[in-house]
């Protein structure tokens, strides 16, 4: 049971860093037209992605500065839904869920 509590930051870890290195990657370097900011939105998934992982493996540090990277794009990602964009509150749901992980990730770094 030990082992299992040990690892279960996992089931948090692996949807993030998966779903940031996917959708990170491909826009990695490239403007997303949103001027400046939108060169920074691919480093910031995909970095941010691969510092959580290595965190994991290493210090809790390493994975806060991931998570906050991450904590970053996601506000900005809610905010442009439901200010620019006008969508509503179900249609940021996953940002929120994206989020919350990342902020909980900042909170309790690799002590769990």
């Amino acid at each position: 049971m030990e082992k299992l509590l040990n690892n279960v930051h996992w089931l948090l870890r692996l949807p993030l860093i998966g779903t940031f290195i996917a959708h990170g990657y491909p826009i990695l370097g490239s403007n997303i037209d949103m001027g400046f900011i939108g060169y920074l939105v691919g480093p910031f998934e995909f970095f941010g992605a691969l510092l959580v992982l290595i965190g994991a493996f290493t210090t809790s540090l390493i994975t806060r500065i991931g998570s906050v990277m991450i904590s970053i794009i996601m506000i900005g990602a809610i905010y442009l839904h439901l200010f620019k964009w006008g969508d509503s509150l179900s249609a940021v749901e996953w940002q929120f869920l994206l989020f919350c992980v990342s902020i909980f990730l900042v909170i309790k770094g690799n002590d769990f």
